[in-house]
């Protein structure tokens, strides 16, 4: 499952923007080689700074696609350097909705009513 989007500003490599990009959900071995990158990077994976490289590098092992960029060359340091904040909340937001969507494919998690049940009257006895 995938989902594909457009950046607001786009990431630019040497002359050229790249404004379309296509995200998955990323699995546990995208979070073992951002936590991998964050520590090569940072020396830590604690902090503000560590965490949110971090977020780009689980981000960057997402992407499949963004714009012409050869997918090897999507990197956390090219998503720290490139992207605004705004393209990185919709990327972030794409992401989200991949979980959502997966999360409605279990039948455990479906949304379904309650079978509806006439209640009991709870108004007091008027008197007259």
């Amino acid at each position: 499952m995938k989902e594909s989007g457009s950046l607001l500003y786009g990431v630019q490599v040497g002359e050229q923007y790249h404004f379309t990009f296509t995200v998955r959900l990323p699995v546990v071995r995208d979070t073992m080689k951002a936590l991998e990158a964050t520590m090569a990077e940072c020396g830590t994976t604690e902090g503000p700074v560590a965490g949110m490289f971090y977020r780009a590098a689980v981000m960057a092992s997402a992407l499949d696609s963004l714009g012409d960029i050869p997918v090897e060359q999507i990197t956390p340091t090219l998503l720290c350097d490139g992207l605004s904040d705004d393209d990185f909340d919709l990327i972030d937001a794409q992401i989200s909705a991949i979980k959502k969507k997966r999360m409605n494919l279990n039948p455990a998690f479906t949304a379904t009513e309650p079978p509806s049940s006439p209640s009991e009257n709870t108004d007091s006895p008027k008197t007259a």
